[in-house]
């Protein structure tokens, strides 16, 4: 008996001497369209909720109320802190949701408003106001998604000129393989009727990288339409970046 409440006590003092690191969850990161909010938005019942378009308000229907998101405009750098102000349904197709006046101090193109979404977390320091960043290209992780998409910059140089026209690419996936890229464009057009006949190319970016994209797009609408055709066979986190 004696024997079996040392082995007891051992057991419980190793168990309170493990040394469990906490969880810290990943900084929220996204790239996509932004929703212009207007108030035919909520007379039509696309929104549920009235928004004061002249409040610089964001908002984003999964984070919660209060998170720090730091919004760019990557075609001139502009780019503004807020807090998230409360979570709130918007169509699907859309990274987050936020008003004319955000839309104006950032300069976006209400035709196309893409922007770089990233959440400050509170105990880094950052200016909390409107400022013009050249933050360093992020390497591309090779990875080989199945049911994801992403729009992605094809482009190896980036020529900025003035009115120059905006178009886009859906990412299928970065394959390790040439015969898994083929592997999955076969599947993307075996399985949507839709996207049957839709070019799909690959593009080799280095010995193990195979990328597989549908576009380029010239409208917005072709994006939301191929899309949704992917949503049908299963692939989402739709990330948005330029085609140049």
């Amino acid at each position: 008996m004696k024997f079996k409440f040392i082995i007891i006590f051992l057991f419980l003092f190793s168990c309170k001497s493990i040394n469990v690191n906490k969880y810290e969850k990943p900084a929220f990161n996204s790239k996509g369209f932004a929703y212009i909010y207007s108030i035919k938005d909520y007379e039509n019942k696309i929104i549920k909720r009235k928004i004061n378009s002249y409040e610089p308000i964001v908002v984003h229907k999964k984070l919660s109320r209060g998170t720090l998101l730091k919004i760019t405009n990557p075609n001139n750098g502009k780019n503004i802190i807020l807090k998230n102000s409360f979570k709130l349904d918007y169509p699907d197709f859309y990274k987050i949701l936020i008003t004319k006046s955000i839309s104006n101090q950032l300069g976006l193109n209400e035709d196309f408003p893409y922007v770089d979404i990233e959440e400050v977390k509170k105990n880094k320091s950052f200016v909390a106001q409107k400022a013009e960043t050249h933050d360093e290209e992020k390497q591309l992780q090779v990875k080989a998604p199945v049911e994801k998409v992403k729009i992605s910059n094809i482009g190896k140089t980036v020529i900025k000129k003035q009115n120059k026209e905006q178009r886009f690419v859906i990412i299928l996936g970065n394959l390790y393989s040439l015969e898994s890229a083929n592997l999955l464009k076969k599947r993307v057009k075996s399985e949507s009727q839709l996207l049957r006949n839709k070019k799909i190319s690959i593009i080799k970016k280095n010995k193990h990288n195979f990328e597989v994209f549908l576009g380029p797009y010239k409208t917005i609408k072709m994006i939301k339409n191929d899309y949704i055709a992917l949503r049908q066979i299963n692939f989402d986190e739709v990330d948005v970046k330029l085609y140049d």
